[in-house]
């Protein structure tokens, strides 16, 4: 579920900088990726934190 996660946080970070690069930004797009952004972070953040594993390593 971890790997899950990880890889969750990095392809939601790619959509917010693609969908925020250009000059027509959905931004309720972009709120509802942030609020996955941080759901999947918080998630690894608990796992990484009970395994004592660093971060985003």
């Amino acid at each position: 579920m971890t790997q899950v996660n990880l890889q969750n946080v990095r392809t939601l970070r790619q959509q917010i900088i693609a969908e925020t690069s250009h000059g027509s930004t959905d931004w309720e797009l972009v709120q509802k990726l942030l609020d996955d952004l941080m759901i999947n972070h918080r998630q690894y953040k608990q796992f990484a934190i009970k395994e004592n594993i660093s971060l985003y390593s």
